[in-house]
């Protein structure tokens, strides 16, 4: 079956005589349109565009489909304009992915209160820390630690989460409670493995205490479920700490993560969407956990 997607980036690149201007009109990458374009012609058996001086023309078997693309193109538009009316309309299904601690730590109450605030829209809570295809329309919103957002989406920075040591109050009964990162040469520590020992913090834990290093891990919600047990102190950004650690006073010298709610522009004019990120940018901008103080 021949993929709308397909036969619409055709249309636009037969329109503008560009790839990267086709891809511009869409809303979609310079590589995701070169992809619709070689997949339609590898389904056709034939090449539709050929490159002269720079621009692309349609080819002969390119010419027989452009006017079926034109009429597709114009119904599928008609569709567009008579479902319009329900994207201004606070109901209906919003599907957002988020990373597990926001997943499992802030989303819960943030979806209670909007929800008794928007009974009428539906959430679907997709719990992952991989870049999602929003083109696809796999999610509509993502929240995602980073800091360069994928060109390709828009939205804005809601937080900057502070990295901490913590520690469970058992092990600090046990072991005292470390005033200054100088005490740490007497305290256990959870250690990075894998990729995660390249960042920063993790590095300096071993050039300054990896005699103290008790156990590691490549997973940061793993470190900190290792500390809820009292196995050490661990360094880990604040929103995966949540429940059953204590924060310990002294600063570290971690940059904090940027937290960004990001959307495909094409759902800018989406009600709901719009309603669901500005409500999560004032929850996480408002939100005390985040706060160094």
């Amino acid at each position: 079956m021949m993929d709308w997607n397909y036969l619409r980036t055709f249309h636009a690149v037969a329109e503008t005589s560009s790839l990267g201007k086709a891809a511009e009109k869409l809303a979609i990458s310079h590589a995701t349109a070169f992809r619709h374009i070689r997949s339609l012609e590898e389904q056709l058996g034939s090449r539709l565009f050929e490159k002269v001086k720079g621009r692309y023309r349609p080819t002969e078997a390119g010419a027989e489909i452009l006017d079926l693309a034109q009429s597709v193109v114009v119904a599928m538009e008609d569709i567009d304009r008579r479902i319009s009316g329900a994207d201004l309309a606070l109901k209906g299904r919003i599907r957002l992915t988020a990373p597990a601690s926001f997943a499992a730590h802030f989303l819960p109450g943030y979806l209670r209160d909007f929800k008794a605030r928007f009974p009428d829209i539906t959430v679907e809570l997709l719990t992952s820390n991989e870049e999602i295809n929003m083109s696809s329309r796999a999610a509509e919103i993502a929240l995602r630690v980073t800091s360069s957002p994928p060109e390709h989406l828009i939205g804005r920075k809601v937080a900057d989460i502070p990295w901490a040591y913590f520690a469970s109050q058992t092990y600090l009964e046990r072991k005292g409670v470390p005033s200054n990162s100088a005490d740490l040469t007497t305290h256990d520590l959870i250690g990075a493995s894998g990729l995660l020992s390249q960042r920063p913090g993790f590095q300096q834990m071993d050039r300054s205490h990896r005699d103290r290093i008790v156990v590691r891990s490549d997973d940061l919600m793993t470190m900190a479920a290792l500390a809820r047990k009292g196995l050490g102190t661990c360094l880990v950004p604040v929103d995966v700490a949540q429940g059953g650690l204590q924060k310990l006073a002294f600063t570290n010298d971690v940059p904090a993560n940027e937290l960004w709610v990001l959307t495909h522009p094409d759902l800018r004019s989406v009600e709901r969407v719009a309603c669901m990120t500005r409500f999560l940018a004032t929850a996480f901008g408002a939100e005390a956990a985040f706060s160094d103080t």
